[in-house]
């Protein structure tokens, strides 16, 4: 299928989803299922070419944060875990993580979190923690530029310092690969287990203790599937997350956590809508979509 006609596709099966999960949630939003948010950036300012679909506006975060405090009850996904194998999942827990490890979530989101005393759980990218260097998958535009010329820090990824600072006051922390190079199932197997074993002695050595929580690069059916599974249950992780999309109940595979993307076009309607399941019927419509198009159906390219 040729770029173009994917990206119509794509566009028309984004306002076709937009629409469906109106009707779901209209219909139904009730159940024991819990969510699990992604987020990448929360940032004051937004840049077209940055990088697509990660950048939150601070105020947005805030109110959605508000929102998750008035409704929910928040925990680290190591905690879902230990409910979740004791039968205790009731459908009013939430977890919010962040992908990457961006300075901006030090500098901004942490600050909203402590406000309304929401816990969320990092997954980083452990080559670049603490480093003076851009993330290399970033897409930067003039404006971009010129803002890094001027507010560096906030581009920057999180230094060790900053991890342990927000580990001291809740914050939960995991591992997102060593690099970030690829997804894992586009690798070869044997790089893909250093990328899984490298983050996880980089890790081990800066904060003094072993992870137990990860994130698949990418993160659908496509970017992982058993061998690394088994790659990480041979370095002693519990629990690995996905971006595959909806809630989760009492009966999934900790090695296959859903979650569900917070977008910069996500208006507090939309948050609700996906915090309140109306976006688990879009499970079966994503693996259909990736099948046949081989990416995530509801992104336009930058």
């Amino acid at each position: 299928m040729n770029w173009y006609l994917r990206n119509k596709l794509r566009l028309a099966g984004h306002i076709f989803l937009r629409r469906l999960t109106d009707i779901n949630y209209l219909l139904s939003t009730a159940g024991t299922r819990s969510p699990i948010l992604v987020y990448h950036r929360v940032c004051p300012l937004h840049y077209k070419k940055m990088i697509p679909y990660a950048n939150v506006f601070t105020y947005e975060f805030d109110k959605q944060m508000q929102y998750v405090r008035d409704n929910f009850e928040s925990i680290t996904v190591s905690e879902y875990v230990q409910r979740a194998t004791n039968d205790q999942i009731s459908g009013h827990e939430l977890c919010v993580t962040f992908d990457d490890g961006f300075k901006d979530n030090y500098l901004y989101a942490f600050p909203i979190l402590k406000k309304y005393g929401i816990k969320a759980t990092f997954f980083l990218v452990t080559a670049y923690i603490g480093q003076d260097t851009l993330f290399p998958w970033m897409v930067i535009d003039e404006g971009g530029l010129i803002d890094i010329s001027e507010n560096r820090e906030r581009w920057l990824p999180l230094s060790w310092e900053n991890v342990r600072e927000m580990a001291l006051q809740g914050m939960e922390f995991g591992t997102h690969t060593h690099t970030h190079k690829d997804s894992l199932s586009k690798m070869a197997l044997e790089e893909s287990k250093t990328e899984i074993e490298e983050c996880t002695r980089v890790f081990e050595e800066k904060m003094g203790f072993s992870p137990r929580v990860f994130s698949y690069p990418h993160g659908t059916y496509k970017d992982y599937d058993d061998n690394h599974i088994e790659m990480l249950k041979k370095v002693n992780y519990n629990v690995a997350l996905t971006t595959n999309i909806g809630r989760n109940g009492k009966l999934e595979s900790f090695f296959e956590l859903k979650r569900l993307i917070i977008y910069e076009t996500d208006s507090l309607h939309e948050f609700k809508k996906k915090v309140h399941g109306a976006y688990d019927i879009a499970e079966k419509l994503q693996k259909a979509w990736l099948t046949i198009a081989g990416s995530q159906p509801y992104r336009i390219k930058v």
